[in-house]
């Protein structure tokens, strides 16, 4: 079995008017049962994100958002570490109306290559290089 006890705390709120703030932290210890020594898989200790977002005026909107994960094991093997790494997202907003609005978001921006998950020692998964989408968004 696991045993695991863990905290988090996030928060959101407005600097000013147009500034939007979001943000979180979780700390986690994850160990094997009756033994301390083996921490389990894929469970980083610290991780952190914060989301800000900007608007312009009533149409124009832009975000800039940051995650973080501490280090973390692959298996229970405790063999083998996926190192800590951070993500930098972010994201345009126009607004053409009441009921129509798009977005863009952007993905990984700076393209940096990390491994968030794994499926074995030897079987690592790399994160998602840089990526965009669009939304089409339609209030009825």
């Amino acid at each position: 079995g696991a045993s695991r006890s863990s905290s988090s705390i996030s928060w959101t709120g407005r600097i000013t008017p147009e500034w939007q703030i979001s943000g979180g932290y979780t700390y986690q210890d994850a160990k094997l049962r009756g033994n301390d020594f083996v921490r389990l898989a894929q469970v980083p200790e610290h991780q952190f994100a914060l989301w800000n977002r900007y608007d312009f005026n009533d149409r124009w909107g832009v975000a800039l958002g940051a995650s973080y994960r501490s280090e973390s094991f692959a298996s229970i093997s405790n063999a083998v570490t996926l190192r800590s790494h951070a993500r930098y997202d972010g994201a345009v907003y126009y607004k053409f109306d009441e009921r129509f609005s798009a977005q863009l978001n952007v993905e990984n921006l700076f393209d940096k290559v990390y491994f968030p998950s794994a499926h074995s020692d030897s079987n690592i998964t790399p994160g998602a290089p840089r990526s965009a989408y669009v939304t089409l968004n339609f209030k009825f």
